[in-house]
């Protein structure tokens, strides 16, 4: 296969294009979000045409790029909803304090505090050098040489943890949202 021209790999793009979008549904089970991979994919093999000719299976080729494009979808999606969470604790504890319900600041405090220290060592770390000392994952990671993935899930076991011991002390209203399949 020597030179492709835009029409031969949109054709060849095309021929595909129906199987690689169910595909992409199937994964991140929508069909604006699997539209969105495949035209990705379909940009990054306009940008490098010259890929097809020392590429055996270009089929194979294509469903594997739309592959990673919706794992690369479903990581950012990941994130954007840990980071949710986690700043549903803060806004929990920020809604107790502010409404002056049955705790005082200090209360609140000490119970928040206990919660931290009955942690585990690597959940306590992670949860504190970040939320507490305000370090970025990155900079944690750079130091400690524990991946930022790690670092990450670490964290936000560790709120779990504490918002399930805050309302396990009636401190805190149970999570609204998955906060039962959460405690299991």
């Amino acid at each position: 296969m020597a030179e492709f021209d835009e029409q031969d790999l949109a054709g060849r793009f095309g021929e595909r294009g129906g199987v690689l979008v169910r595909a992409a549904r199937r994964l991140l089970g929508s069909e604006a979000d699997a539209e969105d991979a495949v035209q990705d994919a379909m940009v990054a093999l306009l940008a490098a045409p010259q890929l097809l000719s020392v590429i055996e299976n270009a089929g194979g080729w294509l469903y594997t790029l739309v592959r990673r494009r919706c794992a690369d979808l479903l990581r950012r999606e990941s994130v954007r909803r840990s980071e949710e969470r986690e700043s549903a604790l803060e806004e929990l504890l920020d809604d107790a304090l502010d409404a002056g319900e049955q705790l005082e600041r200090q209360e609140l405090v000490e119970a928040v505090a206990a919660a931290v220290k009955r942690l585990e060592e690597p959940l306590r770390f992670a949860f504190v050098e970040n939320a507490l000392e305000g370090r970025t994952f990155k900079e944690i990671s750079a130091q400690s040489g524990i991946p930022m993935g790690t670092l990450m899930a670490r964290k936000k076991r560790a709120v779990e943890a504490i918002r399930n011991e805050l309302h396990q002390r009636g401190l805190m209203p149970p999570d609204e949202e998955g906060g039962e399949e959460r405690r299991r």
